[in-house]
């Protein structure tokens, strides 16, 4: 087990960095949970940016609450709900997405996740960074996840190896970058 302070503040903050996130990135974390990649997202953003962070769970985001207000950051908007077909945001407007360890609950073989590409499509800027951590997608699936990430308008950029927190604890794995084109 970790400290999430720790790993916002030099792990977490590094790793987004690394990534491609950069000051003043409007930023959109999809099924955020306690904020393990909200609070350093929101730190490189900086103050005069805003980042999203969506969750249905009430009890994830109040302690995602806890933190931000701890660490006085003033720039995450929380959106309490569940996708279901609609990002509550406007057309074209972010500039980096996050769909960091979301499989579990949006499995390639579910409508909801073709929803969901179609939404993040329709939010993201043209160039934006779509950043994807496939976490509970077995290998079999993994290169269809990445060609269905792709039908959706996205260019499939790099893959980074780097330590990630998952579950409270770090593990090393592999992030997969995208752009719209």
């Amino acid at each position: 087990m970790i400290k999430m302070d720790k790993w916002a503040k030099e792990l977490g903050v590094k790793f987004l960095k690394e990534v491609g996130v950069k000051k003043g990135d409007i930023i959109f974390d999809c099924c955020c949970g306690e904020g393990n990649y909200t609070i350093p997202a929101a730190k490189v953003a900086s103050k005069n940016s805003m980042v999203y962070a969506m969750d249905m769970n009430k009890n994830k985001l109040d302690i995602l609450k806890k933190k931000s207000s701890l660490e006085n950051l003033k720039n995450i908007k929380i959106i309490e709900k569940e996708f279901v077909k609609v990002i509550p945001l406007p057309d074209e407007s972010i500039d980096v997405i996050l769909l960091y360890d979301i499989f579990w609950y949006f499995s390639i073989k579910d409508v909801k996740l073709l929803k969901l590409l179609g939404e993040v499509n329709r939010i993201s800027k043209d160039n934006s960074l779509i950043s994807v951590y496939p976490e509970h997608t077995d290998n079999t699936d993994k290169n269809k996840l990445k060609e269905i990430i792709k039908s959706y308008n996205f260019r499939f950029e790099n893959e980074i190896f780097n330590t990630l927190i998952h579950d409270n604890s770090l593990k090393k794995d592999y992030i997969w970058n995208f752009r719209k084109m």
